[in-house]
């Protein structure tokens, strides 16, 4: 028969399996986050690359198509059509780059849910600009249209900046190119006004409608709904990815988010894999995007990186 010692001297022993079984939980949990935020920094840094790098390209790729169309006439100055769809494409990239390294901070903390959501929600956005500008399943002509009708966007952005803030801000469109100076073709000693009218005027003259919409003129409708919808790349995730974060972004919960959100606020954290599982468009909108470049150059980038970053975030992550 067993004494009582030795059915208490059981129950500790039980007591410090279960301790134990909960410490490794931990620590691997937190390897798994670790090793995921890792690998999205990997991604970002080669994002910043293939953002201020040129890219290679193929003989027969779109990419090269792109080069050989006329320039663009913008006002007393030209354009190569193939620079101004790069310029528009990598203020995107870099701008997915930059988020990509804010999601991987926010991983690391596990401190704030919706922040993880709203950085997630804005790479996607960056990513799904980026990919349509270079879109390989539409013609030369279609791409320099949607990339004038962003750059109109952009600039109108900036002037209404301005106008909130003052003649003292910097310019918001200010890049710097690939040896370390400021772009003056597209930066700070630029008169935003007359680079939209140089565009209107060239858009006309090529015989493209041009649209004046609420905030910016528009040369072809472009929308993230729309986009999410039809890009040729997508496989189905990404109108989820993006509905899903700007719905949380904006208030609407789902029931078991809510939950969560509830409960984060006397726990004081985010774990990595809720995070994972409501931030979607961070993972939906770099596959979109380098799917649709080794598409447009013929060449992959980032697919050991971006392999990795892949699997990590789907372990555990709850891909169905």
């Amino acid at each position: 028969m067993t004494g009582k010692g030795d059915a208490g001297k059981g129950d500790e022993a039980w007591a410090m399996d279960i301790l134990d079984q909960l410490n490794r939980g931990t620590q691997e949990a937190h390897e798994r986050r670790d090793a995921l935020a890792a690998a999205v920094d990997e991604i970002a840094t080669g994002f910043t690359q293939l953002g201020l790098k040129p890219w290679k390209t193929g003989r027969r790729s779109p990419a090269r198509e792109d080069m050989k169309a006329p320039d663009v006439l913008l006002g007393n100055r030209t354009e190569p059509a193939a620079k101004i769809l790069r310029y528009e494409s990598a203020i995107n990239i870099l701008s997915a780059a930059d988020q990509l390294r804010g999601f991987a901070v926010l991983l690391r903390a596990e401190a704030s849910l919706m922040g993880a959501v709203s950085v997630a929600r804005g790479i996607f956005e960056a990513c799904l600009w980026a990919t349509a500008l270079i879109d390989p399943t539409i013609t030369t002509d279609e791409r320099l249209q949607r990339a004038l009708t962003r750059r109109l966007a952009r600039l109108s952005a900036g002037i209404r900046l301005k106008g909130m803030l003052g003649d003292g801000v910097t310019d918001a469109d200010q890049v710097i190119d690939n040896d370390g100076h400021a772009d003056d073709e597209h930066g700070t000693n630029r008169d935003p006004a007359k680079d939209i009218n140089d565009i209107v005027i060239y858009a006309k003259g090529r015989g493209w409608p041009v649209k004046k919409r609420h905030r910016a003129q528009e040369i072809t409708p472009l929308s993230i709904d729309w986009l999410s919808e039809n890009l040729e790349r997508r496989i189905g995730i990404e109108t989820y990815a993006w509905t899903s974060g700007s719905s949380m972004a904006h208030g609407e919960h789902a029931a078991d988010t809510a939950s969560w959100v509830e409960l984060s606020q006397d726990l004081g954290t985010a774990p990595a894999w809720l995070i994972q599982l409501w931030s979607t468009g961070a993972w939906a909108g770099p596959r979109l995007f380098l799917a649709t470049l080794a598409n447009y150059t013929e060449k992959v980038s980032l697919g050991r990186e971006y392999q990795r970053f892949e699997e990590l975030f789907w372990d555990g992550g709850g891909k169905s």
